[in-house]
């Protein structure tokens, strides 16, 4: 089963033609119109009138849940798209580190060895000593 003329649109940056699938998690998905049997690393079928749903066969239970007779290997379109950029490219030579996040007060607690119900005090010390 192939997109119809009514579901295939042309992409804006490459005008190759295109449409559009849902997600399992709601999201659209651009896919190449043309069916990729053999390279296609998504699956899509025809779900009601023009609306495609489409899951991924790089997913972790890909294995368990071959593609089915009635879907069809297309190809993620932002994959073929020679207009589309990353959205973040990626910067040689930095090494981004995670910074330490506060820990909550209860682990904390348990690391300086004092009840978790206890909250320390910190109190600048007012006047000078004279």
């Amino acid at each position: 089963m192939e997109p119809n003329s009514r579901e295939v649109r042309k992409c804006n940056l490459c005008h190759r033609r295109i449409f559009f699938a849902l997600t399992k998690n709601g999201q659209w998905q651009a896919l190449d119109a043309e069916a990729e049997p053999a390279l296609g690393s998504v699956a899509a079928y025809r779900r009601g009138i023009r609306l495609w749903w489409c899951r991924s066969l790089l997913a972790a239970d890909a294995d368990e849940y071959p593609p089915h007779p009635l879907e069809r290997r297309f190809t993620p379109h932002a994959q073929t798209c020679p207009g589309w950029k990353p959205q973040q490219q990626e910067i040689t030579g930095i090494v981004v580190e995670s910074s330490p996040r506060a820990l909550p007060q209860r682990q904390q607690a348990a690391i300086e060895g004092r009840p978790s119900n206890v909250v320390p005090l910190q109190r600048r010390r007012s006047g000078s000593a004279t």
